[in-house]
């Protein structure tokens, strides 16, 4: 199989170049087209605000991703494009790719809520009707991707890289550095925020690592420690660290699950995680995970599994073991949706 592998390739913690690296284990040639500028230009940062208004105005490909995909297929054939957050990717490259190899199949895959505008751009929307297959992590997004015209659009659980995410060895350096009592990597948000002030308020050491908005609470409470965001390793590191690792939502995308449902566990990491159906079915509650559906018993939760130390271990041992047999790895993950591809194919 040869498939051209379209994405958002930046840096080696993004998740797109993870599922990049999965589908280079899935084939037998991939090639890259990268899709991320290194910096959003004033004409797209417009045209995205103006977008968010209702205006139907497109992004500018800034690294020239339509013309590189053209120039692809119009040299090689292809069993497969992947394109990955194709938000700068436009219709007529989508048309392009069918009238010059009509046996290609054109999938589209992004781990955002794409039915969501503030998720969208102008280039995706008319273009979604021209792939044959999306894949979303999303499953209460069905719907609503098929009124935008999306057609064999599959729900896919959350993915991790096991070449990245995956049990560090911790010097006592590192867990002073990154490690404490409950931590949370991640971009602030008011309900995230009320819990992890809830926590520290009542006697919980809490440790976030990120950016923005939460600098702001840098200094109020004693019990609160905010540091910058981490990347890389670190991130890795951080999340096996933490005696209890916070998973938290994004309340904006709807989220029943995310990234870190996978990653937390994956990395040998403690998951104190919001309890969803979805979360309860990929791992086992009290077993295999922990969750909370209140700030009282995200307090309760913590409290007890601080000072069980023995449960808690034996509960992240057994999410990582969890992760792998359920293949939840991006490779494993990866191959299922391309199966499901060329089983229909």
């Amino acid at each position: 199989m040869k498939i051209l592998s379209v994405g958002w390739f930046g840096q080696v913690s993004s998740t797109s170049w993870h599922r990049h690296l999965a589908l280079k284990k899935s084939a037998d040639f991939v090639d890259k087209v990268e899709a991320a500028p290194k910096a959003m230009s004033i004409r797209n940062r417009l045209a995205y605000h103006l977008f968010q208004l209702g205006i139907p105005i497109r992004l500018q490909d800034q690294t020239k991703a339509n013309q590189k995909i053209k120039e692809h297929i119009s040299k090689n054939n292809w069993d497969l494009v992947w394109i990955d957050k194709g938000v700068t990717i436009n219709k007529s490259t989508l048309k392009y790719i069918k009238q010059k190899s009509p046996s290609t199949t054109i999938v589209s895959y992004s781990p955002d809520n794409m039915a969501l505008r503030h998720n969208q751009s102008q280039n995706y929307l008319e273009s979604v009707p021209y792939y044959d297959y999306v894949f979303t992590n999303k499953s209460y997004i069905i719907n609503a991707m098929k009124e935008l015209g999306a057609k064999n659009i599959q729900f896919i659980h959350n993915m991790y890289e096991d070449s990245f995410h995956y049990p560090r060895k911790l010097s006592s350096a590192d867990i002073e550095r990154l490690g404490g009592d409950v931590g949370f990597v991640g971009a602030w948000e008011k309900e995230r925020s009320d819990s992890i002030l809830f926590l520290a308020k009542n006697g919980i050491k809490v440790k976030v690592f990120g950016n923005g908005k939460w600098k702001e609470f840098n200094d109020l409470y004693p019990n609160l420690t905010i540091l910058p965001a981490v990347f890389s390793e670190d991130y890795s590191k951080a999340l096996g660290a933490f005696k209890i690792s916070l998973c938290f939502l994004r309340k904006m995308n709807f989220d029943q699950q995310t990234t870190r449902t996978m990653e937390i566990p994956a990395c040998g990491g403690f998951m104190l995680a919001e309890r969803t159906q979805e979360h309860l079915d990929l791992f086992e509650e009290g077993k295999e995970a922990a969750y909370f559906s209140s700030n009282e018993e995200l307090l309760e939760q913590c409290r007890y599994y601080l000072n069980n130390e023995q449960e808690r271990t034996q509960i992240a041992t057994a999410g990582l073991k969890r992760c792998e047999s359920s293949g939840y790895s991006n490779e494993k993950t990866i191959k299922k949706m391309l199966d499901i591809v060329l089983k229909n194919g």
